[in-house]
């Protein structure tokens, strides 16, 4: 097999590269910030028949992009550091194979080693799994609404039992028991709330740390079927009541109970959270889990499992607000999936191809957590 440095580039012909004075007003306005940084040159646009959310464009990708109209090999200046390389995966630059170029999942092989798919060790693992295969198997090629059905996999359908049972946040705190008695005492003593937003019933600690821009939080999700929440809620409350500056949130209505991520608390780090996580899979024995995809597993159910949300410093546009983990991972996995399904003699499937591009971006896909360098600076 040649090396990077004897196969020929180019752009690829579908895609064009635009300054934002170039693009229309609803196309520009989200990215204006982007233009106070000096490194930035414009956005990469797609052309069909390729398929791909809009990209911001450093100066010297640009220079790379303008300078590969022909192609031509590349010197070590631009294949140092890999980036050609995750160019070519997202079908920015095609690379030459056979009788022609080719790029996204058909150039896969010959730019990346194939690693064997992760070890499906849990019930969280598998989830993840299936929901790639989920939306492999879906006529959809759009990224967004790839990212979409990554997102919401193994939630349950919203049925008029469910409605009428949790008809809005006062039944459901009335079935949790939050709302009197011995919890709502205990709420009370540690707790401010609940506060709700149009999808959560949070409570925030009476006693809270600072939250600086650049640190990480690790979330806890726990995650019963909903016909054992209550039970599993108590529970919950009386283990954190144990970490007092644990703020945590619940599902305010039954969309929000029946999707597998409809607890969760947050810890400022993971020797805390794996002390509660300790606690809560000796008490939770025995209910019934319902497993959060794109989440690490801490047991072999699917009950209890974490994942760690971006620093708020990751954001390149502000108005995007904080992402969560599992959205984060799915947005980058939808992208991928769209790719590899819409390129013509894929050398992998869609599914595998999203995990080797999820990996390149630093993801763990063995436990679905960030690498150690992913928000190092690295």
């Amino acid at each position: 097999m040649p090396t990077l440095r004897e196969i020929r580039f180019r752009s690829s012909p579908h895609v064009d590269l635009k300054q934002l004075a170039e693009l229309p007003e609803e196309q520009r306005r989200p990215f204006q910030e982007l233009e106070r940084d000096p490194d930035f040159y414009g956005l990469f646009v797609p052309k069909p028949p390729l398929t791909m959310n809009l990209q911001a464009v450093p100066r010297q990708t640009a220079e790379l992009f303008r300078s590969l109209t022909a192609a031509s090999l590349l010197d070590d200046r631009w294949l140092g550091d890999g980036d050609v390389v995750d160019l070519v995966l997202d079908g920015i630059l095609e690379i030459e194979s056979g009788d022609g170029f080719v790029s996204g999942a058909a150039a896969f092989p010959l730019v990346c080693p194939l690693a064997d798919p992760p070890a499906l060790r849990d019930a969280a693992a598998r989830l993840s799994r299936d929901a790639l295969l989920h939306a492999q198997d879906l006529e959809e090629n759009d990224p967004q609404a790839l990212s979409m059905a990554l997102y919401y996999y193994n939630r349950m359908p919203l049925t008029p039992f469910w409605k009428t049972r949790f008809a809005g946040s006062d039944a459901i705190l009335a079935h949790l028991g939050a709302d009197r008695g011995p919890l709502r005492a205990l709420l009370d003593r540690s707790w401010n709330g609940p506060r709700q937003n149009p999808a959560w019933l949070s409570w925030s600690p009476r006693i809270s740390m600072p939250h600086g821009a650049d640190d990480v939080t690790y979330k806890l999700y726990v995650s019963p079927r909903p016909e054992r929440i209550r039970d599993a809620f108590e529970i919950v409350v009386r283990v954190l009541s144990d970490f007092p500056e644990t703020p945590f949130k619940i599902g305010a209505d039954a969309a929000g109970l029946l999707r597998p991520d409809k607890l969760v608390a947050y810890f400022t780090t993971r020797a805390l959270l794996d002390e509660a996580a300790a606690l809560l899979r000796r008490e939770l024995a025995g209910c019934d889990a319902h497993g959060v995809p794109f989440s690490s597993g801490l047991d072999d159910d699917g009950l209890l499992s974490w994942g760690v949300d971006p620093p708020d410093n990751e954001r390149a546009l502000q108005w995007l607000g904080r992402e969560s983990w599992r959205l984060w991972v799915a947005k980058r996995l939808g992208a991928a999936l769209s790719i590899a399904k819409a390129t013509p003699g894929a050398a992998v499937e869609p599914w595998h191809f999203a995990i080797e591009r999820a990996r390149r971006h630093g993801i763990d896909v063995e436990s679905w957590t960030p690498s150690a360098r992913l928000w190092s600076g690295e």
